[in-house]
């Protein structure tokens, strides 16, 4: 006998039925055939964080993170739950990644600390989960505007840590970034990140978090290239759709349009400016400002008032 049979003969597992898959871990979709409308939605896996961290009974919340950002509170009482902190936080990532985008801001922050989780920690699982409580069975409703192409929104929060994180920790002045690519006007790929290094002005973090959506939306582009010619679709400019980059900070989007950089921000062009030769109307992409009120990635980069959370929520997401 081997010694991988000897291990396999020494291990007992136990399954336990769950029922449909596609309920459990998988996405649910429904449509619509009057509005055209499809409906992307993972309730049962919703359900299963609900009961794994024992919430069934738990009052609910409008928004899954508070408005003040989660710091690593070295000070603060270890988590203290019946629950693995790491096989929650795992879940709601999953099901941020998948079919609700609303909750990727509080996930990820709660990830941040899987290595050592405070009890402030394990209250902002439970926050995200009151709020899963109250939406269970919502997700990603997608009605395709024919008239928009490949867009992305970007957005950072400019040094957010500061003041909630210890002061001697160089997260506290690190800004995060968020985005979401949107095909026909449904969202397609999104992302909250802190960012790496540490900006020294709200239009250098900007500029940064526009750099790391291009690298999601460079290729992409590429992939629909592809898919338009192996299927033979009529091409418009260089791609198969136009894609227009939405940013809120008139610096950066000056920044990004200007032909040539300045001295000023050369350190800047080291390391972020890879993308500037894809830039131009002839091109395919083009960045314009947008409002604030209007910035789907606004909802990647600090918790939200329930009036600002549910307004960019009912933009990105239909509800």
């Amino acid at each position: 006998m081997s010694r991988a049979s000897r291990i396999l003969d020494t291990i007992q597992l136990e399954l336990e039925r769950k029922g449909d898959i596609f309920g459990f871990l998988g996405i649910e979709f429904s449509t619509n055939p009057s509005t055209r409308m499809i409906k992307l939605s993972q309730a049962g896996l919703i359900d299963q964080v609900i009961k794994y961290t024992k919430m069934t009974e738990a009052s609910t919340r409008d928004t899954p993170a508070a408005e003040a950002p989660l710091g690593s509170d070295k000070s603060g009482d270890p988590v203290n739950e019946d629950w693995s902190y790491p096989a929650a936080v795992g879940m709601l990532l999953y099901l941020s990644s998948n079919s609700r985008p609303d909750i990727q801001y509080a996930a990820h922050s709660a990830t941040r600390f899987s290595h050592n989780p405070r009890k402030s920690h394990g209250q902002a699982v439970k926050r995200i989960v009151r709020y899963l409580l109250k939406t269970s069975t919502e997700g990603i409703l997608f009605l395709p505007q024919l008239n928009q192409g490949l867009d992305c929104f970007v957005d950072a929060d400019f040094a957010g840590q500061h003041g909630y994180e210890d002061d001697q920790d160089p997260s506290s002045v690190k800004s995060q970034t968020g985005f979401v690519l949107t095909l026909f006007g449904c969202p397609v790929l999104w992302q909250s990140k802190m960012q790496t290094g540490i900006t020294l002005s709200s239009t250098a973090a900007e500029y940064i978090a526009f750099s790391m959506s291009m690298h999601e939306l460079l290729p992409l582009r590429v992939l629909l290239q592809e898919i338009r010619i192996k299927m033979d679709l009529p091409e418009l400019a260089e791609s198969l759709v136009p894609s227009t980059i939405f940013e809120d900070n008139a610096g950066c989007c000056s920044l990004v349009n200007v032909p040539k950089m300045s001295s000023r921000n050369k350190y800047l062009s080291l390391k972020y400016h890879f993308f500037r030769s894809h830039i131009g109307q002839d091109k395919g992409i083009v960045a314009k400002w947008i409002s604030t009120t209007e910035q789907k990635a606004d909802i990647f980069t600090k918790g939200l008032s329930p009036l600002k959370f549910k307004a960019i929520r009912k933009l990105m997401m239909g509800w």
